[in-house]
């Protein structure tokens, strides 16, 4: 019974970290590219056009390791987070391995192993792809919690810290972002806690096409709108303000 209390917030977690985005208060709509390769620089979702970083968890969760490869290319218009849970079993290890995919405002998400997936349309406040605290608006970083809290350096690179303090979600968070990615994040929703940071970034790197594209043998079916769910908030400008409010 405990698991099935922990899994939900656990679920938002994991997907929060792995696809790096619940705050992005602007449609994602079908963009048009003024050159190959090129978005306009507001509606960038990260701030260089290409990286391949490495995040892993600092603690286990719920018994498990995790490990995460991020890919992104055209300032984040394509997406891969390959994504390991790793846990220690009886002597041995066990890797589950997801992988999603973003591209054309679809994101995909699949079992290599068990060769099944979903598919939802990115729309509305729920973008699925980053940590985008600059979309918010300053009223609503006041009323939800949310707070710049100076500058660090995380490998190298100077960071803005943010914090988030929720009591109406139960969610506490705290985020080092660079370029629009967070490098070291830890994010507690009731008793659920996962805390993430990137042990290797490299910047502006050929990504191939291939990681973006989804293996023909792997059955994809339409997913529930996570967002539209009891168990994980939708958090748009204007449901932020009704939660602070109490309403």
């Amino acid at each position: 019974m405990r698991f099935k209390l922990f899994f939900p917030s656990y679920l938002f977690i994991l997907l929060f970290i792995t696809s790096c985005d619940f705050f992005s208060s602007k449609k994602n709509e079908t963009i048009t590219k003024q050159e190959e390769g090129m978005l306009p620089a507001d509606e960038r979702k990260f701030g260089l056009r290409s990286a391949q970083l490495t995040m892993k968890s600092v603690k286990p969760v719920l018994g498990s390791d995790v490990e995460t490869t991020i890919y992104f290319d055209e300032y984040g218009d394509k997406y891969c987070a390959i994504t390991d849970t790793k846990l220690k079993y009886n002597g041995g290890e066990i890797v589950n391995r997801s992988v999603t995919v973003t591209k054309n405002s679809i994101t995909y998400i699949y079992s290599p192993e068990k060769k099944t997936g979903t598919k939802s349309v990115n729309k509305g406040s729920f973008n699925p792809m980053h940590a985008d605290f600059s979309s918010i608006t300053p009223q609503t970083m006041e009323q939800f919690g949310i707070k710049k809290a100076g500058e660090v350096e995380n490998l190298g690179r100077s960071c803005t810290v943010y914090i988030i303090d929720n009591p109406d979600l139960q969610l506490q968070g705290r985020y080092e972002v660079w370029n629009k990615i967070p490098l070291h994040s830890t994010v507690q929703i009731g008793e659920s806690y996962m805390e993430m940071i990137a042990t290797e970034i490299r910047e502006n790197v050929e990504v191939a096409d291939s990681l973006f594209d989804i293996p023909k043998d792997i059955e994809i079916t339409d997913a529930i709108n996570i967002s539209s769910s009891d168990s994980v908030p939708s958090l748009s400008d204007s449901q932020l303000i009704r939660l602070s409010k109490g309403k």
